[in-house]
């Protein structure tokens, strides 16, 4: 954008300090309460230290907020507009002009709305070849810093643990630690608290699994995005390829989705989709299990419960526990960056990535969540570039002159070490934000595991 586009290469090492007056005053108060806490208190060292961390903000955060705030300039905008023969009100897309406040499944900068888009030849590039604010040649490849100032917080937590002895208590009290798993032990047999305890540990223990292995699969994919270049349509050659740009109509157009053929349950403007339908028992309906042992029953409550709180505090999709029916597809449309447009074949992707649900609807205990990607969206495409058959030309009446439209975009076959998938978002969208593997997994599980290892030797 005007050629001055935010760096997003956090290198090794990035110092990201407060930017606002409200964040220096809680990193202000979060570092006294820390050096306060060190030499007489570590309740409040780490009340500081939470403070620290909540008020450091990401190391890309201050440069993008400033070119959010560049793109979003009305008089910008609208000068843009006008410069491609267009008003501000028919050149951009009503729901990309608040970017602040759109999930990862949407527009964060402004692009082009309907009245842009070349409906009669699809394939052809915007007014003036216009690439998308949004697109890796415009905003750049965040790729986060191998390290931030949470890893400096990291460290200084474990320092103060270890200067109030907490790390000794393992060495000096292990035998307490051995006594408390005996006695769970002991009361494993009689239903009771050893049970209780045992169960939580369990599922603690799973949970940590399951967000390590998580983890370690959405970072690997994560650093896999940011390696790969991103190629323009109107130069992608045969073969595997990253593409990001705007969904557009192909010549099958859009669909209007009957969720279980439900009139009630509609939604237009849809090129691919997929609903699930959940079947809950009634309030009041107790499983046969959970009335022999009403303690497990209240405990499987209990931890619903924590989970939804879980779900809602990190935005979350809550995942389809009582799924009875699943329904998915699609239609041909057009992925376009601005540079010119392509044909995807979504029938031919094995992963499908939606953020959001679309809509959902709760009726009497049953509930169906919609997802979908509509007319407009921002995607993101692995896949393989292939040709198009005489026959698929033939039936759009294409001459092929034009070198993206004789190609399309399918991906149902793996390359050896890498997943073709498609994303509802774009690869700022989705990775603007985020922290490195070594941060987020590798180094506070060291930190755990340098905790015990300190306590017991």
């Amino acid at each position: 954008m005007d050629g001055k586009a935010p760096e997003l290469d956090g290198g090794f090492f990035n110092l990201s300090l407060p930017y606002n007056q409200e964040m220096w005053i809680g990193w202000s108060l979060g570092a006294l309460l820390f050096v306060f806490g060190f030499f007489y208190s570590p309740f409040w060292g780490f009340f500081g230290l939470m403070l620290l961390f909540l008020n450091t903000p990401h190391p890309f955060a201050q440069e993008l907020e400033e070119f959010k705030t560049k793109a979003g300039n009305q008089e910008y905008l609208r000068k843009y507009a006008e410069e491609r023969g267009f008003s501000f009100e028919k050149f951009w897309l009503p729901e990309s002009l608040d970017g602040l406040k759109n999930n990862a499944g949407e527009w964060h900068f402004p692009t082009p709305g309907k009245y842009v888009w070349n409906w009669k030849k699809p394939y052809l590039p915007d007014p003036d070849s216009s690439i998308l604010f949004e697109h890796p040649f415009m905003v750049g490849a965040p790729r986060p810093a191998l390290f931030t100032l949470r890893a400096v917080y990291f460290t200084l937590g474990l320092i103060m643990l270890q200067f109030w002895g907490a790390v000794s208590i393992l060495k000096y009290h292990f035998d307490t630690f051995i006594s408390l798993f005996a006695f769970l032990i002991e009361f494993t047999s009689s239903q009771g608290l050893g049970i209780f305890f045992g169960i939580c540990l369990i599922i603690a223990f799973l949970y940590f699994v399951i967000y390590f292995i998580t983890s370690l699969s959405k970072s690997i994919a994560n650093m896999q995005m940011v390696d790969m270049a991103t190629s323009l349509v109107r130069s992608v050659a045969v073969g595997e390829a990253e593409l990001i740009g705007q969904a557009r109509p192909g010549p099958h157009g859009a669909l209007k989705i009957f969720v279980d053929d439900n009139p009630a349950m509609t939604c237009e403007n849809i090129v691919c989709y997929e609903w699930v339908r959940e079947d809950f028992p009634a309030q009041g309906d107790i499983p046969k299990w959970a009335q022999q042992n009403l303690f497990f029953y209240v405990l499987g409550k209990l931890f619903k419960l924590f989970d939804s709180i879980y779900q809602k505090l990190f935005n979350i999709v809550e995942s389809h526990t009582h799924e009875s029916a699943r329904q998915s597809g699609g239609v041909p449309f057009i992925l376009h960056d601005g540079s010119g447009g392509i044909r995807v074949e979504p029938s031919m992707f094995e992963r499908i990535h939606y953020q959001v649900p679309l809509n959902v609807w709760n009726i009497g205990t049953a509930r169906w969540t919609l997802y979908g990607l509509r007319l407009g969206d921002p995607v993101y495409i692995h896949g393989e570039v292939a040709s198009r058959t005489k026959a698929e030309l033939a039936d759009e009446d294409l001459d092929g002159l034009l070198g993206n439209s004789i190609l399309k975009v399918i991906g149902n076959v793996d390359p050896p070490g890498q997943e073709l998938i498609m994303i509802q978002g774009t690869e700022y969208s989705i990775l603007a934000y985020s922290y490195s593997m070594m941060e987020t997994l590798y180094l506070p599980v060291f930190y755990l595991g340098l905790f015990f290892i300190l306590g017991i030797v």
